[in-house]
């Protein structure tokens, strides 16, 4: 028999033929309207888990999950994602080595970024903390750089003054407006000086920061009425020139735009879409959505597990439709270690199901195009968290279910370098 080539043509329809056919068995479809109700798309679970003991009242809906959905310009996959954590811990050089070397250890995988929270008016930005090297900024961007951490630095506000939050240079619970009339400039050109001086040590230093994180929460001082997503926008971008203006150029700093994930349902106006400031002034974008489970502490009107196909699927697909060329972080998640209630309506702690969803979770995060990184906020007790059991390290070990999903081949420890490479 003659071997014979396929002429061009040929080769041309089969290759549209194989392409049509791959089109049309997918079964996601892109959500054209920013202001869907994500609120009604459940999380799959399985029947084992829609029963609890002696809990007739409670139920989890059951629906189909979704299939992730990719925007043009495509955001691939990326062959490598990096692990991020907060700790409850002020950083300084030891307790980097006590916790962070512990929590790697334990892991069996280096963290690549450390998150932690600095208020405008924190003393570190005011003229009464002058020794550089024990400034509560620059000593722990460097404390933790020097252990090889990259910081993911969320830049907020406070409501009330306390001994590290003074408010010199910042008037407390300010507005918006008070950060574009300059009233808060001061602290910002503090901030961008120490962060200038720290550059100069060399070695490529960078870090991450999401000025005002969660702004489209209402439980937020610059979240509140009246300050809108409009005067956000022009805060941000201030805060972005006057780091400029200290001689930051953009590629000695990742801006990342982190607002919370969800909002109340038929509340439009805080859709974390209105606030993005735009694709010039922002380098990552990244959102926080948590499992609050049946924690104690939760409104029992509330209690429900939720899982991927609904708190993290359907923002992962607005945040490509909203900035398609950039990167995507979980800026912050965690889960309860409380499924479902006993006979008496008492939430069950229930680590094995804590356990279960960090595998799940990581697992899908791994295999998701356009996310780059996750970081897990691992704090005892914060606000209306307290309570809910979150920590992956209860007591200082680690739990298997964390250990497991971070064994993912795909989370890899990077350099600030070659985070650059999945940032760029």
């Amino acid at each position: 028999m003659t071997n014979r080539k396929p002429h061009k043509l040929s080769w041309l329809l089969i290759f549209l033929i194989i392409f049509l056919s791959t089109c049309s068995s997918s079964t996601a479809n892109p959500i054209p309207n920013p202001s869907v109700d994500f609120t009604a798309i459940a999380a799959t679970n399985t029947a084992s888990e829609a029963k609890t003991e002696s809990a007739p009242t409670t139920s989890i809906t059951v629906t189909a999950e979704i299939t992730p959905t990719a925007y043009l310009p495509v955001v691939n996959r990326p062959s490598e994602k990096f692990l991020g954590v907060y700790l409850q811990q002020y950083w300084t050089t030891d307790n980097v080595d006590q916790y962070m070397s512990q929590a790697d250890q334990q892991t069996g995988k280096k963290h690549t970024s450390v998150g932690w929270f600095i208020d405008l008016q924190n003393i570190a930005f005011t003229d009464r903390q002058t020794e550089i090297n024990t400034n509560n900024f620059y000593r722990q961007l460097d404390a933790l750089w020097n252990k090889g951490y990259i910081s993911f630095v969320n830049l907020g506000s406070t409501y009330e003054a306390s001994a590290w939050d003074v408010g010199d240079n910042c008037p407390i619970a300010f507005s918006l407006n008070q950060i574009i009339t300059g009233e808060c400039d001061s602290a910002i050109q503090k901030m961008a000086d120490l962060y200038y001086q720290w550059l100069a040590l060399g070695g490529g230093r960078r870090a991450m920061i999401a000025p005002l994180q969660e702004m489209n929460g209402v439980w937020i001082s610059y979240g509140e009425e009246p300050n809108t997503s409009e005067e956000y926008k022009i805060a941000y971008r201030h805060i972005l020139d006057i780091f400029t203006q200290r001689g930051i150029t953009r590629d000695q700093i990742w801006w990342v735009f982190a607002p919370n994930a969800y909002n109340d349902p038929g509340d439009y106006a805080r859709e974390f879409e209105n606030y993005y400031p735009g694709d010039n002034v922002v380098d990552i974008v990244g959102f926080s959505s948590y499992n609050y489970g049946y924690c104690p502490q939760i409104n029992p009107d509330w209690w429900t597990w939720e899982r991927y196909p609904k708190i993290f699927e359907p923002y992962v697909v607005r945040m490509q439709a909203m900035a398609p060329s950039k990167p995507i972080i979980i800026a912050e998640t965690a889960s309860s270690a409380f499924f479902g209630v006993d006979g008496n309506g008492n939430p069950i702690h229930n680590p094995g199901k804590m356990n279960e969803w960090l595998v799940e979770t990581y697992d899908y995060l791994a295999k998701r195009d356009g996310v780059i990184g996750v970081f897990y906020f691992s704090f005892k007790s914060f606000g209306v968290l307290d309570g809910c059991e979150i920590e992956i390290n209860p007591g200082g070990q680690m739990l298997s279910g964390y250990t497991t999903a971070a064994s993912n081949a795909v989370y890899q420890y990077l350099t600030a370098n070659q985070l650059s490479e999945l940032i760029r």
